[in-house]
C-alpha cells in the first residue's frame, strides 16, 4: 500500500511510459537500419559507376576498332558507321570524332553538320588528346535537355599507316545506372520499413504487457483526483485544513483566489493571517463562532464575516469547519473545513432590500397608487399615494374592518361608472386570471371633483404556476391625459370640417404597410364625393376603386413614383387623368409625404386638387405657343439687327463713359470759375456806375472829396478785379493742365499728391451736395512716370461710384484717398476707402463685369468699374481689388508700378 501510495503521488506519469518505450525502441532500430541502408546504396553506386567507366572506355576502344578500319573509306562511311552503333547502344548518346585540326569530322547527333570547329571550352579539354598520346578523359557533362552523361574522349589512328587521325568522343547516358540506384533503394527502404513496424508492435506488446499495473494505478489516480476536482469545482469551496499544534493552514488555490490572492509558491500559510484578513466589525462574530467549537460547545463551526479582497472590495465568506483530530484530553488537534465565497446571496439581500425601499419612493415620486386586493379575507390594502391623489388622508382609513372594499374604493367611485368599473374588476377575479385586469373610471376628490384613473392589476402565482388569492395593482391619475384627449378630438373635430370644405380637393392618409406592400386608407374627406364620385365608405372598403379610375398610362407612373418615394422617403407629387363614373374626364393632382409611425407602418400624408380648368387652360396657352412660333420666326431677323445695334450702342456707352470724367471736368471749370468771375462781373459792374456818377458830377461841379471817393473806389474795384481774374487764371491753368491729361493719354512724370489735388478739386461741386468729406491722405513727393489722365479718370469714376452707392440721401460720411505699404520698392498701393454700406458678398464678384450695377437707371449706369478695372490692368500695368464688407465700408486697392509699362498702341 506504501509503494502505490508512493506511485501514485510521485511526479512520475506511467500512463504513456509504454508508448515513450515504443517510439524510442522503434526510432533506434530505423536509426541503424537508415544507416545501413544509406551505406549499402553508397557501396552500389560506386560499384556500378566503376562499372560504367569500364564500360564506357571498353565500348570507345571498340569504337575505335572500328572507325579505324573504315577511315581510309571517307569521312560519309564513317558517319553511316556512327549511327549504326548509337542506333544499337541505347546507352549512347552521341559519338563525335574530331580531326587533329579540332574540327568535327562526324557528329551521330548532327549528321549533316561536316567541319564545324568545337567550342573552346569543349576544345581546351582535348587538347592534350591532340597533342599526342595521352590517356583517356572522361567527364560528366549536362546535355542542354538537362540529361547527365558520361563523356568518354580518347585519339583514335587510321589509314594504311596507322597514323593519328583525331580525338573519339562517347556520351554514354547516366539514366540506366540512376534508376538501378533508385530501385534498389526503394527496395531496401520498403524492406526497412516492414521491419521497423514489426519491431515496434513487438515492443508495444511487451511493455504494455510489463506496465499494465502502474498504467491501472495512474488511471485510478487520476480519476480519483477528477471527480475529488469536480465536486470543489461544482460547489466552488476553498478547502483548508489547521494544523493547531504548528498553528498552520494548508489551503487549496481556490481558498485563495476567493480572496484574490495567488499562492506564493507554498500552500501553507500562518493560522493568524486568517485572523488578520477579518473585518473589524465582523472579528467578534468569527471569534465567538470559533471559539465555541474549540470549547465543544457546537459540533461544528459555523460563521459569516467579511474579508478584503485583493482589488479592494469586501468579499462575503461562509466557513464551515469540523474537528477531526483530537489528542488524549480531547483537545482538538487538527480542523478541517471549506471556505464559500457568498458575496452574491448578500449582494441579492441588498437588491432586494433597496429594490423594495426603491418600489415605496417610486410610488411617492411618481404619484401612483398602489393596491393590493386578498380575494380570502375580502381585505383591498392602498398605499398611502392610492389616498393622496384623492386629496385624502390615508390615516383615515387605517381602522377600517377587514371587508373595506366598499369603502376604500367602490363608495369613491363616480354613479355612471361604478356599475362597469365593479363588473370589470368581477370579470377578472371570476376568469381564468392569465392576463392583465385593466379599467378606467372617475374617483371623487376631497375637493368635489372627479379624478381619472387607469387601474391595472395582475393575480400572484405560486412556485407552481398556480394562481393565489391575492391580487396587486396600480392606480394612476390619468386626468390631464383624458383633458389632452378631449382636446384633441376636438383638433381632430376641426381638421375634418376644415378638410371637407376645401373645394374641389380631398384630404386623405393612407397606409402602405411595413415596405409599401399594401394600400389601406386611414382616413379621407368628404371631398372625394365630388372629386372623384365614390363615397368614402366604399373607398376604405375596396382602395383599388381610385386606381381603376386613372389612366393606364398615368398609373404606371405614379406606380413608379410611389416605389421611388417609399424608397427615399421623399415627397410624391404627381399630375394624372382620371375618368369619374358618370364618364367625365377629369385632370387631377396629387400631393403627399411619407413618414414611419411607430409601428414602423409606411403612411403618405396628402391631398388630391382637381385641376382640369388649369390643365384647359395650358392646353389653350399651347395651341396660342404653337401659332406664336411663326411670329416668332419673323421676329427673329429684326431681333438679330437689335442686337447688331445694341452692340454699336454698347461700345458708344463704354466710349461716352470714358469721356464722363471729362464732363465732370467742366463742372468743376465751371463752378469754381463761377466764383472769381462772378466777383469781377459784380466789381466791374459796380465801377462801370460809379463812373456814371462821376460823370454827372463833372457836369454839374466836381468837388474834391467826390474826386477823392471815385478814385477810392476805382482803385480798391481795380485790386478785386485783378485778385479775381488771377485766381480764374490759375483755375484755368490747373484745369488745362488736367483737361489734358483726361483728353489724351500722355505719360509725363508727375507728382501722385498733386493730381489727386486737382481730382478732389474737380470733384468738388458733386461733393458739396452732399454731407459727404473728400481728402488726400497720399504722401508728397511720391513721384509716378506713368499716365495722369487714365488715373484721374480712375479714381473719378472710384469717388463717384462711392457718392452714388456707399451713402444714401442726407447721409453724412467720408471718402479717404491714401496709400499702404507695397510688397515691393517699385509698386505703391494706392487705396480709395469709405466708410458707407458696403458691397454684399454676392456683387463683389461682378461689380467689375460690365453693365452691372445695383442702381442701374437711378445714377450708375454699370459700366464705371468696368472702365476701372480696364485702365488699371492694361495701361497703368497694375491690379485692382475689392476688400468690403457690408454695413463697414469698402475700400478700393489699386497696386500700381512707379513706372508704367509701355504702351504700344494708345487712342486719343
Amino acid at each position: 500500500m506504501k509503494s502505490l501510495k508512493t506511485l501514485s503521488t510521485g511526479s512520475l506519469d506511467f500512463t504513456t511510459m509504454d508508448r515513450r518505450m515504443a517510439l524510442a525502441f522503434g526510432l533506434l532500430i530505423f536509426s541503424l537500419m537508415l544507416l545501413v541502408s544509406l551505406s549499402i546504396t553508397w557501396y552500389v553506386r560506386t560499384s556500378m559507376e566503376r562499372e560504367q567507366n569500364r564500360l564506357a572506355t571498353l565500348t570507345t576502344q571498340l569504337l575505335s576498332d572500328a572507325v579505324s578500319k573504315v577511315s581510309f573509306s571517307g569521312q560519309y562511311q564513317v558517319r553511316l558507321l556512327l549511327d549504326k552503333i548509337t542506333q544499337e547502344q541505347s546507352d549512347i548518346a552521341y559519338v563525335r570524332l574530331v580531326n587533329t585540326r579540332g574540327r568535327v569530322v562526324a557528329d551521330s547527333n548532327m549528321p549533316e553538320q561536316v567541319s564545324t570547329r568545337l567550342p573552346p571550352s569543349q576544345l581546351a579539354k582535348i587538347t592534350p588528346l591532340l597533342q599526342g598520346d595521352s590517356p583517356p578523359q572522361i567527364h560528366l557533362l549536362t546535355l542542354p535537355d538537362g540529361k547527365q552523361v558520361r563523356e568518354v574522349s580518347l585519339a583514335y589512328r587510321g589509314g594504311f599507316n596507322n597514323e593519328f587521325q583525331g580525338v573519339m568522343q562517347v556520351g554514354i547516358s547516366e539514366a540506366n545506372q540512376g534508376a538501378v540506384a533508385r530501385n534498389g533503394l526503394l527496395y531496401l527502404v520498403g524492406l526497412l520499413s516492414v521491419l521497423l513496424v514489426v519491431g515496434m508492435l513487438i515492443t508495444l506488446a511487451i511493455s504494455r504487457y510489463f506496465g499494465r499495473p502502474v498504467r491501472k494505478l495512474a488511471a485510478d489516480l487520476t480519476d480519483e483526483r477528477r471527480r475529488l476536482g469536480e465536486i470543489l469545482d461544482a460547489l466552488g469551496a476553498g478547502t483548508w485544513e489547521w494544523d493547531i499544534s504548528k498553528n498552520q493552514v494548508r489551503v487549496n488555490q481556490r481558498w485563495a483566489d476567493i480572496c484574490g490572492y495567488p499562492l506564493a509558491g507554498s500552500n501553507i500559510i500562518a493560522a493568524n493571517t486568517i485572523l488578520s484578513q477579518c473585518h473589524p466589525d465582523d472579528m467578534q462574530r468569527f471569534s465567538q463562532a470559533l471559539e465555541a467549537h474549540l470549547s465543544r460547545q457546537t459540533a461544528s463551526y459555523l460563521c459569516e464575516y467579511r474579508i478584503p479582497h485583493q482589488d479592494g472590495h469586501p468579499v462575503w465568506i461562509l466557513d464551515i469547519g469540523q474537528t477531526v483530530q483530537s489528542d488524549a484530553q480531547g483537545q482538538p488537534l487538527r480542523v478541517v473545513g471549506a471556505r464559500f465565497d457568498i458575496s452574491d446571496r448578500h449582494q441579492a439581500e441588498e437588491d432586494f432590500r433597496r429594490e423594495n425601499e426603491r418600489f415605496h419612493v417610486l410610488g411617492r415620486v411618481s404619484n401612483t397608487g398602489v393596491w393590493e386586493w386578498d380575494a380570502k379575507h375580502g381585505h383591498l390594502w392602498c398605499s398611502p399615494e392610492y389616498f393622496s391623489m384623492l386629496g385624502r388622508d390615508p390615516a383615515a382609513y387605517d381602522q377600517l374592518e377587514t371587508e373595506n372594499l366598499e369603502t376604500v374604493w367602490i363608495n369613491l367611485l363616480h354613479p355612471d361608472d361604478r356599475e362597469e368599473a365593479s363588473r370589470r374588476f368581477a370579470e377578472y377575479l371570476s376568469s381564468d386570471l392569465s392576463g392583465m385586469y385593466e379599467s378606467e373610471f372617475r374617483m371623487a376628490h376631497a375637493n368635489g371633483n372627479w379624478v381619472w384613473i387607469w387601474s391595472r392589476g395582475s393575480t400572484l402565482r405560486d412556485p407552481q404556476g398556480r394562481a393565489t388569492t391575492l391580487t396587486i395593482g396600480t392606480h394612476i391619475n390619468v386626468s390631464s391625459l383624458k383633458e389632452i384627449e378631449r382636446r384633441l378630438r376636438e383638433s381632430q373635430q376641426r381638421l375634418q370640417l376644415i378638410s371637407n370644405n376645401i373645394p374641389d380637393s380631398m384630404v386623405f392618409q393612407v397606409d402602405c404597410g411595413p415596405s409599401g406592400e399594401q394600400r389601406q386608407y386611414t382616413y379621407i374627406s368628404e371631398g372625394i364625393q365630388h372629386l372623384r364620385g365614390l363615397s368614402v365608405a366604399d373607398v376604405k372598403k375596396d382602395p383599388s376603386l381610385l386606381s381603376r379610375q386613372l389612366h393606364p398610362d398615368d398609373l404606371a407612373m405614379i406606380a413608379r413614383r410611389e416605389q421611388l418615394c417609399l424608397k427615399n422617403l421623399s415627397t410624391f407629387s404627381a399630375e394624372a387623368r382620371a375618368t369619374l363614373p358618370d364618364g367625365s374626364l377629369r385632370w387631377i393632382h396629387i400631393t403627399s409625404s411619407p413618414r414611419r409611425l411607430d409601428n414602423g407602418h409606411l403612411v403618405f400624408d396628402g391631398i388630391t386638387t382637381d385641376i382640369t380648368q388649369r390643365k384647359l387652360r395650358e392646353q389653350e396657352i399651347e395651341r396660342l405657343n404653337a401659332s406664336l412660333e411663326q411670329r416668332v420666326q419673323e421676329r427673329t431677323t429684326a431681333l438679330r439687327a437689335t442686337l447688331d445695334r445694341l452692340r454699336h450702342t454698347q461700345d458708344e456707352l463704354l466710349q461716352n463713359e470714358k469721356l464722363a470724367s471729362l464732363g465732370a471736368l467742366v463742372a468743376g471749370v465751371s463752378h469754381e470759375l463761377n466764383t472769381p468771375i462772378g466777383n469781377a462781373v459784380t466789381v466791374a459792374s459796380t465801377l462801370i456806375e460809379t463812373h456814371r456818377r462821376f460823370r454827372t458830377q463833372t457836369e454839374t461841379g466836381l468837388t474834391r472829396s467826390a474826386l477823392a471817393s471815385y478814385l477810392d473806389d476805382v482803385d480798391e474795384g481795380s485790386q478785386i478785379i485783378e485778385r479775381n481774374l488771377s485766381r480764374a487764371a490759375e483755375l484755368i491753368s490747373g484745369f488745362k493742365q488736367l483737361a489734358a491729361d483726361q483728353t489724351s493719354y500722355q505719360r509725363r512724370p508727375f507728382d501722385l499728391h498733386t493730381v489727386i489735388e486737382e481730382i478732389i478739386m474737380a470733384m468738388q461741386p458733386a461733393v458739396r451736395k452732399t454731407h459727404i468729406q473728400l481728402s488726400n491722405n497720399t504722401p508728397t513727393g511720391l513721384t509716378l512716370d506713368s499716365y495722369p489722365g487714365p488715373l484721374g479718370q480712375v479714381l473719378m469714376n472710384l469717388i463717384n461710384n462711392a457718392l452714388i452707392h456707399a451713402f444714401q440721401a442726407q447721409e453724412s460720411g467720408s471718402i479717404q484717398l491714401g496709400t499702404t505699404p507695397a510688397l515691393d520698392q517699385d509698386t505703391i498701393n494706392l487705396v480709395v476707402s469709405d466708410n458707407g454700406c458696403g458691397i454684399p458678398f454676392a456683387s463683389q464678384k461682378r461689380i467689375f463685369d460690365p453693365f452691372f450695377s445695383t442702381r442701374l437707371g437711378q445714377g450708375g449706369s454699370g459700366l464705371g468699374l468696368h472702365i476701372t478695372h480696364t485702365l488699371v490692368t492694361g495701361l497703368l500695368g497694375g491690379r485692382i481689388q475689392v476688400d468690403s464688407t457690408p454695413g463697414q465700408g469698402s475700400r478700393f486697392i489699386l497696386q500700381l508700378p512707379l513706372q508704367a509699362p509701355q504702351a504700344e498702341y494708345i487712342a486719343n
